[in-house]
């Protein structure tokens, strides 16, 4: 009897001795699990107190609008709306971290358009300077919760970086703040070594980036990239018509070109009467500074339906006219931008027949890109 209660506590006590030590492995894993999935701790920076490029005007109604307080009242509702979007503005920053966040807060609740993705329309964009070249480094976007503060990038080797984070094109930015894990440095950069002032582009939904996947791939950004110079971008979408009020805006300016781009908001009519009286303002005000005017691109269907080129030929064909009269006048600092092989000629550089793919975006910068370098150096 004896024998058989010693045999029933040992094996009580071995079976107890197997569930602490099951338990302490559980007990083990699940602080592994908790090690490898916790969040680092990180020092966050106001995007304030860093280099934020592309403002026109310091006298902003909210920091990260587009024209003067000013203006309110003055332009067009619509168009005042859409001047609250953030595309073309940067942070430009130093940093040694090996990882980088961000926390935004938006000021539209619709994170994305039926042709654009969230990313594009309410994320942000990080580029790296890598070898004297902007390298693209890592994005992030609004997530289904709603949350808004994202991983940028991580597994970065150590080392001193100069960095660029594009705001979203077609929503606005209350707050702004880019997280390094603490102990790392995150500062203001040095000056840019092109002395290049601010190219200004003037236009409608395309130049406001509408429909590229991410802020970076709109081409007003991929242009001052590759010049490495800074962009104000006044791009209003469907809301380019060259009012007065808005050239009275522009000539307050003072950048090394202008690009008009407008046509695909206006007919030949409209054309007629405000492109001239348009270009009239800015060049009064700035004699020497160049002045690039775009043709409305070829529609991607067009080829195959040639009844879309109706339109934007006709106004095409005034903007030439116009061009040509103020060149014949005297104008030596006037460039122009023929429109049909903006976008390639194999139909495939739009989501929609209109708005620019990042493919087309491309395209576009490429065209582009040699009379802009054109007018820049007849600028100096």
């Amino acid at each position: 009897m004896r024998y058989f209660k010693q045999r029933n506590i040992r094996s009580v006590l071995i079976i107890s001795a197997l569930f602490f030590h099951i338990f302490l492995l559980l007990d083990k894993e699940t602080t592994y699990a908790q090690t490898i999935n916790a969040k680092p701790s990180l020092h966050w920076f106001d995007a304030k107190e860093l280099c934020i490029e592309g403002k026109g005007w310091p006298d902003t109604r909210n920091f990260y609008d587009r024209l003067p307080a000013k203006a309110m009242g003055v332009v067009r509702s619509g168009l005042w709306t859409l001047s609250e979007d953030t595309p073309g503005m940067v942070v430009r920053f130093v940093t040694d971290a090996t990882s980088l966040s961000a926390r935004w807060t938006l000021r539209k609740e619709r994170t994305a358009l039926p042709n654009m993705p969230a990313s594009g329309a309410s994320g942000l964009d990080l580029y790296v300077r890598f070898k004297g070249e902007w390298r693209w480094l890592g994005a992030a976007r609004p997530d289904d919760s709603g949350s808004k503060e994202q991983r940028l990038t991580t597994g970065m080797s150590p080392g001193l970086r100069e960095c660029m984070l594009y705001l979203p094109i077609r929503n606005g930015i209350d707050k702004l703040e880019i997280g390094v894990p603490e102990g790392a440095r995150c500062e203001m950069p040095p000056a840019r070594q092109n002395t290049t002032k601010s190219v200004v582009f003037y236009g409608t939904s395309i130049v406001h980036g509408i429909a590229a996947s991410r802020p970076g791939m709109a081409y007003p950004a991929i242009l001052c990239r590759r010049l490495d110079c800074t962009m104000i971008n006044l791009g209003f979408s469907g809301n380019a018509v060259c009012e007065p009020e808005i050239a009275t805006l522009l000539a307050e300016l003072d950048p090394s070109a202008y690009m008009l781009d407008p046509l695909p908001n206006m007919n030949a009519e409209m054309v007629t009467e405000r492109m001239p009286a348009f270009i009239a303002k800015i060049r009064e005000a700035h004699p020497k500074t160049p002045i690039i005017l775009v043709e409305n691109t070829e529609m991607g269907d067009a080829p195959v339906n040639p009844s879309r080129r109706n339109g934007y030929s006709a106004s095409n064909a005034v903007l030439r006219k116009i061009f040509e009269q103020r060149v014949k006048a005297g104008d030596k600092k006037l460039f122009y931008i023929r429109g049909d092989k903006l976008l390639g000629t194999d139909g495939e550089g739009t989501v929609d027949r209109v708005h620019p793919s990042d493919l087309g975006f491309m395209r576009m910068a490429n065209e582009m890109e040699p009379i802009l370098r054109r007018a820049l150096r007849a600028g100096r």
